[in-house]
């Protein structure tokens, strides 16, 4: 069975061949036109537009009959036209059939390029990939988050098939600290990047990556806590410690089951409750707990707001601050 990886670089090196073939191939019908064009004007004494018109209408066969040659010399151009035509012109058509299904294979096997700005890429492994996909998607149909494409980006083929992933999304394969990946997934014009690759170091070298490339902001999900620092040092906007946020909610299952229920329900759009933040202008300057009042007969439930920091059921009489952060559990049944 040959190996997946010299599949890739075999159907590489046949689409820049096919690409090469197909730029030589109309240039030649496009040198092949303009010589019978000249050819015919000297023969029969035409203009060079009427002339062209003739040869690329010959060329290709469809000879309405509106223009004829009268002259021996013409009519052996017009011979020599119908043959290079159907050969240049059969040629021409067969190689762009195989450049676009070339393109159509490629981008079946995630090694294609995108060209979408502003996007959002998901890198990594595991069920944290698709998770995370669920709820930016969700977010997004929620308007909570900017409408834009979303980009996959993961490292073979087998963690493609462990995935649900919609049939929409674009996906990238490639090994995560390759360059040649990254700019296959147009890390240079994406607005947020997150990963979720299983490995701190790899996480730490493809953040520096990223930061060289790109102005996007990162997000890292690390395994260790003694990551964070380095991370963070790598350039990246935001850090979650799962391992350890797990680690947590397993001891509290012992003692305070339901927080951990709540927490898991919150903490995604997908349960019965959404936790969110959000800028609500016309409550701005007033007191906590007037905007408390006004939200919960909305449905929303103010737990705080979010400046510089992060502010939890602050005092009733606290003034709220001109845009902040409005922190909001609301239901989203």
């Amino acid at each position: 069975m040959i190996p997946l990886p010299l599949v890739r670089k075999l159907l590489k090196l046949q689409f820049k061949l096919k690409r090469s073939k197909l730029f030589a191939l109309a240039l030649a019908v496009v040198l092949l036109a303009l010589v019978l064009a000249l050819l015919y004007m000297y023969a029969e004494n035409v203009g060079f537009f009427t002339a062209l018109y003739w040869a690329v209408i010959t060329m290709a066969t469809i000879g309405y009959g509106d223009i004829t040659p009268s002259t021996l010399l013409g009519r052996i151009i017009a011979i020599f036209a119908s043959i290079a035509g159907i050969a240049t012109f059969t040629a021409f058509v067969s190689i762009l059939a195989e450049y676009f299904l070339s393109g159509s294979i490629r981008r079946m096997m995630g090694m294609h390029k995108v060209k979408f700005k502003g996007h959002y890429v998901i890198m990594g492994r595991g069920e944290s990939i698709e998770s995370a996909l669920l709820e930016l998607r969700d977010a997004i149909s929620n308007g909570q988050a900017e409408n834009k494409p979303i980009i996959v980006v993961l490292p073979d083929e087998n963690e493609r098939k462990k995935l649900t992933l919609a049939e929409e999304i674009e996906i990238i394969i490639g090994e995560f600290t390759n360059k040649e990946t990254l700019e296959r997934a147009n890390i240079k014009d994406a607005s947020y990047v997150l990963l979720a690759l299983g490995d701190d170091s790899e996480s730490v070298f493809v953040t520096l990556m990223i930061k060289q490339l790109s102005n996007a902001k990162v997000f890292v999900e690390a395994l260790k806590h003694e990551s964070v620092s380095l991370l963070k040092q790598a350039g990246a906007d935001r850090v979650i410690t799962s391992r350890t946020l797990a680690g947590r909610l397993l001891a509290s299952s012992i003692f305070e089951p339901e927080v951990v229920d709540v927490l898991d329900d919150i903490t995604t759009a997908l349960g019965r409750y959404d936790i969110t933040s959000m800028r609500i202008p016309e409550v701005e300057g007033m007191k906590f707990g007037e905007a408390f009042n006004i939200l919960y007969n909305r449905g929303l439930f103010l737990i705080g707001y979010a400046t510089d920091e992060i502010h939890l059921m602050p005092p009733l009489d606290t003034i709220i601050p001109n845009n902040a952060k409005l922190l909001v559990i609301k239901s989203t049944m």
